[in-house]
């Protein structure tokens, strides 16, 4: 994990705000350091998700810089971040088998199908879930 800095983040969704109620998310700093566990807890639509999706490239601030280990990352897509978000409620395709929903992922970045293979085998040893690998996930 690197570092993460916000320096006068903002975001709003709206061409001319004109009040801090106009903001998803009002002006902020903050760092989140190397090897700390952390949870981004609030109510519904408080601005977490706008918060993660503009760490990971997904949406780019208003304002402000987003910087890992230092370095200014708004430019960057999101492939390029080497980030993830995780949602407490997790998004399972039930169509899918099992192995195809932990290769999915990596499979939309172009990750070449021999790396896919090998991430899948390593995630599914540590959950326990190998054995289950060929099932659909509705099951």
């Amino acid at each position: 994990m690197a570092e993460i800095t916000l320096k006068s983040l903002a975001h709003t969704y709206l061409p001319d705000p004109r009040s801090p109620e106009d903001y998803a998310i009002r002006e902020m700093d903050h760092v989140w350091h190397q090897g700390g566990a952390y949870a981004l807890l609030g109510p519904s639509g408080c601005g977490k998700s706008t918060l993660l999706n503009i760490i990971s490239g997904l949406l780019e601030p208003s304002s402000g810089e987003v910087l890992f280990d230092g370095e200014v990352v708004n430019a960057l897509p999101p492939e390029a971040r080497n980030i993830a978000q995780v949602f407490q409620f997790p998004v399972i395709y039930d169509t899918m088998t099992v192995y195809d929903n932990l290769a999915f992922p990596l499979r939309n970045v172009k990750t070449p199908e021999t790396r896919v293979h090998e991430r899948v085998m390593e995630v599914a040893d540590v959950l326990e879930l190998t054995s289950q690998l060929k099932r659909k996930a509705k099951n």
